[in-house]
């Protein structure tokens, strides 16, 4: 049986994480390692200078760690201290709205924890769910188990993803995020796609001496073709593979050929 390592960056109380970890035990030997709080907008971040603490609980049916550090801690001391057998694959999800686009993707938390399973070698998938307009205007709670309906269809979806990952091995890719609209079921289209490069803009609004955060909603425009908001806009769910060297043959050639000259 397969065994996977699945965090988030909401926290274990999160809908999204409930219905996936239940979702992928159908098949598989899940270990659940999550911040005990949400520790969203932290990319992949390493907590240091603090003592971590974990603490074993069952919440909604499902035996998990809670940890009181980041994503990406969660990953570290799952591999190394928690879990017996090194699993085959970390999933990190499924997160409460979209994580598209380079900005987004770069200080992602969800994502972050999937990078810190590539660093360490294990293949790896983040998971993220759209959330329309009208639920946040209306508060709806994705904190409380009467609501996990919302996320069993992309669930499956990220179950049936998961399969096909942990069948296939890709050259290049370093990890995977998928990225699933609202109302998408598995017999939704799939497309593969790049990372959008428009900027998010202002994140930060004074407020008397002081700065709030804001997320500014994600603009469906200047999209281009083949990218994650482009296959949102249409209703497909978006796979982007990534790699993390940050850098490629091309602009190395560019760069080394310049400084050859005028070194």
């Amino acid at each position: 049986m397969t065994d996977l390592l699945v965090t988030n960056d909401d926290g274990y109380k999160s809908v999204g994480f409930v219905t996936l970890v239940r979702e992928l035990s159908k098949h598989s030997r899940v270990s659940a390692v999550v911040p005990d709080r949400g520790r969203s907008w932290i990319g992949k971040a390493i907590t240091t200078k603090k003592e971590l603490k974990v603490k074993k609980v069952i919440y909604d049916g499902i035996e998990m760690h809670l940890l009181n550090g980041t994503p990406a801690d969660c990953v570290q001391i799952g591999l190394y201290d928690l879990i017996p057998v090194r699993p085959q694959m970390v999933i990190s999800g499924i997160n409460i709205g979209l994580n598209i686009g380079t900005a987004r993707t770069l200080s992602s938390g969800t994502i972050g924890a999937a990078i810190e399973g590539t660093i360490d070698g294990v293949r790896s998938l983040a998971i993220s769910l759209s959330i329309p307009i009208e639920y946040r205007e209306r508060k709806t709670d994705f904190y409380t188990t009467r609501n996990n309906h919302y996320f069993e269809n992309a669930a499956k979806i990220s179950a049936k993803v998961t399969e096909i990952l942990l069948r296939k091995s890709f050259y290049d890719v370093d990890c995977f995020s998928l990225n699933i609209p609202f109302e998408a079921t598995v017999d939704t289209p799939l497309v593969i796609t790049t990372l959008f490069t428009t900027r998010y803009g202002r994140l930060f609004h004074k407020k008397g001496r002081r700065f709030v955060h804001r997320t500014p909603p994600i603009q469906f425009k200047n999209m281009g073709e083949r990218t994650d908001l482009k296959a949102l806009s249409e209703g497909k769910i978006s796979l982007t593979p990534l790699n993390i060297s940050f850098s490629s043959a091309m602009v190395l050639q560019t760069v080394e050929q310049t400084f050859q000259e005028e070194w």
